[in-house]
């Protein structure tokens, strides 16, 4: 996992570049620019910046080492390369951001992180952040946060540091409440310090947790998280708690740090010092209830003896007589209006009235259909949630990610629980696609002679169905376009584009007597549309314009963090070795260590209907040959070192198979 917040970079200032001859400068300018470097305002040449590893979790009970990180130069051109290492002084840049991204109704999903010096006072900052440098970071938490688009990241402040000099992090991830303008709860909090240092030529990023707060982990990351509260890292976390400010923590032209609200105290004390709940009550039993004297005038009985005092020795009572000795008494009288039901006399007092009715059990509520979409398909809460809310409120829903990872499933799930099983439309987009096709147009109709008639298009023939599924079950018909951007969207979805806005589709039909139609056709309002897309084709398909894609809740789908739980239940007869030995393989899905393990997620993104095909074929080719038939199709755009890097890693992993034909394939690679 990689920080989003902070980084490291390369600067060849000005003056470095001023004190070398003409053809040196011109060469590694010329070099810098080819390998995606930029110049600053000063003149100086800056590099992309540089992702930096967040260390390991310590073990319970242990202490957390700090993790150090050689920094890799980012220069292609050898015959420059040298002149460029020399010239070249590496840097920290850390950012002051506010990320947040929808989590379902009015929650948002905040990630505030703050920088300082050690001692957690403001450093001085620079605002706004370089274009690039901001384009970066902001990708880097839509990445971080797996929401894309609908993540919305302001980048407040920016600062740089050289190597001796330190700087504190802290980072929060809260759920909020915009209307409410506070902090419903705190998933965690983390607190690193960082440094540059260079040792035998080469830099160094070495970083230490200080502090870790994780309230959704089952305290698997509660690290010294008493010290949030020292004066060195409260006011540090108490900004962050405070998610409703916009201005950074860190010093803009002498401007102090906003104050923390009082809510952001209340928040972070009950944090370090949560309330210890107090043991259930324990009620002494009553004691049994003397017999009711019946309302209505009886008989005179025969003299009774006198009732004992109490405290009285109980074997002086005399006994009770035996139930068949009890004479019948009178029926109770008919009960008044304003005691609709007569009064039940308690159990063994003897009286002839009907013992009180025992209510039946009140009825177990229906499961929730959404939560039982775990056992189905394994997806990340948030993905989860934030199709949930877009589908709640009948906004357009676009699923996005690569190839296998469960999109179009996901899609007809979510169909089924919002519409009932199968009652949905799934259609798959295609290059021909025309707004014919799509809303409707005339077509010449076989037979005798040259004849027209109105076809109605997808979109038309879902929205007739979903006016009959409201008839009969009082539920919507949901449309699924799969491959969305196979289609040509200009053509196909260019009229449909003003009616995905709801307020308008009142005012517009889909089609009309103009189009041939028998009469006027209108999108319903509650109209459900779902389309899936592969980001991995955007290159190759058509593009989809910002005017069509604001329209839909964009949610990318990835790998979800608890696929391998999911994987481990589904194919629980299968050895445990199996299932180790693929992942080993295939990696966990965070692109940085995968790729530095020479594991295929770090250079393909495979999702999970990929592990399992090849689970499925695993159970009677074996792993080496399951895994060698399925990754064929994922070799195609990988260079000779990246081959060489899944060959080391599938010898290693015990596939002998595998890795002969991914040998072949580095040796018929272009490049």
């Amino acid at each position: 996992m990689n920080f989003t917040t902070i980084f490291a970079q390369y600067k060849i200032a000005r003056d470095t570049l001023a004190a070398l001859t003409p053809e040196q400068q011109e060469g590694l300018e010329r070099a810098a620019w080819g390998a995606d470097w930029f110049t600053d305002a000063g003149g100086g040449l800056l590099s992309p910046l540089l992702a930096l590893r967040v260390p390991p979790d310590p073990e319970p009970g242990g202490n957390a080492p700090p993790l150090t990180q050689p920094l890799d130069f980012p220069w292609a051109d050898r015959a420059t390369q040298g002149q460029a290492r020399q010239s070249a002084q590496a840097q920290l840049v850390v950012f002051d951001v506010s990320s947040a991204a929808p989590l379902g109704g009015e929650m948002r999903l905040i990630h505030s992180a703050h920088f300082a010096d050690t001692h957690g006072d403001p450093l001085l900052a620079y605002a706004p952040a370089p274009h690039k440098l901001g384009q970066q970071v902001i990708q880097a938490e839509r990445a971080d946060m797996g929401l894309g688009q609908l993540t919305r990241t302001s980048v407040l402040a920016y600062r740089t540091l050289t190597a001796g000099q330190d700087v504190r992090t802290l980072e929060a991830r809260l759920v909020f409440l915009p209307r409410k303008n506070q902090v419903s709860k705190v998933r965690w909090l983390a607190a690193y310090d960082h440094a540059l240092k260079v040792q035998g030529g080469e830099t160094l990023h070495v970083c230490q947790l200080r502090a870790a707060l994780d309230q959704e982990g089952s305290g698997k990351r509660n690290f010294h998280a008493s010290t949030l509260g020292s004066t060195q890292l409260s006011t540090l976390a108490l900004h962050a708690l405070s998610a409703g400010s916009t201005r950074p923590y860190a010093a803009l032209d002498d401007e102090a740090a906003p104050a923390p609200t009082a809510a952001a105290r209340r928040l972070l004390d009950d944090l370090l010092n949560p309330a210890v709940p107090a043991p259930p009550k324990v009620k002494p039993p009553k004691p049994p209830k003397a017999p009711k004297a019946s309302r209505k005038t009886k008989p005179a009985p025969p003299e009774p003896e006198p009732a004992p005092v109490q405290g009285s020795n109980p074997a002086a009572e005399p006994p009770l007589p035996a139930k068949s000795q009890v004479p019948e008494l009178p029926s109770p009288e008919i009960p008044s209006p304003e005691s609709p039901f007569p009064e039940t006399p308690p159990a063994g007092s003897g009286s002839g009235a009907r013992p009180a009715e025992v209510q039946p059990p009140a009825p177990e509520p229906a499961p929730d259909p959404w939560a039982a979409l775990d056992t189905r398909i394994v997806v990340d809460e948030d993905v989860l949630a934030v199709s949930r809310a877009a589908l709640e409120q009948r906004r357009p829903l676009l699923l996005t990610g690569a190839p296998g990872t469960g999109k179009t499933l996901l899609a007809t799930l979510l169909a089924e629980v919002l519409c009932g099983p199968g009652n949905f439309t799934l259609v798959t987009a295609d290059a021909r696609w025309t707004s014919s096709e799509v809303l409707g147009g005339l077509r010449v109709m076989p037979g005798e002679g040259l004849r027209y008639s109105f076809v109605p298009g997808v979109v038309t023939q879902t929205a007739q169905r979903h006016r009959e599924s409201l008839q009969a079950s009082g539920r919507p018909h949901a449309l699924i376009i799969d491959e969305f951007n196979r289609a040509h969207q200009d053509e196909a979805f260019g009229r449909l584009l003003t009616l995905l806005d709801r307020p308008y589709r009142a005012q517009m039909p889909l089609v009309g007597v103009q189009d041939g139609a028998p009469e006027d056709v209108f999108l319903p309002p509650d109209f459900v549309l779902i389309a899936t897309m592969n980001d991995a084709d955007v290159g190759r398909l058509h593009e989809i314009g910002s005017a069509l894609q604001r329209r839909f809740v964009t949610v990318p789908v990835g790998v979800p963090a608890r696929e391998r739980d999911f994987l481990e239940r589904s194919w629980a007869h299968l050895p445990a070795a199996t299932l180790t030995a693929l992942y080993d393989f295939v990696g966990s899905g965070d692109p940085g260590s995968d790729r530095e393990a020479g594991r295929l997620r770090g250079f393909v993104t495979v999702g999970t209907f990929f592990m399992e095909e090849v689970l499925g074929l695993a159970t009677t080719l074996g792993l080496d040959r399951a895994l060698r038939s399925q990754v064929a199709p994922q070799l195609g755009s990988l260079g000779r070192d990246d081959l060489a890097a899944l060959e080391a890693r599938a010898r290693q992993t015990g596939l002998p198979k595998l890795a002969a034909q991914l040998a072949l394939a580095g040796q018929q690679a272009p490049f």
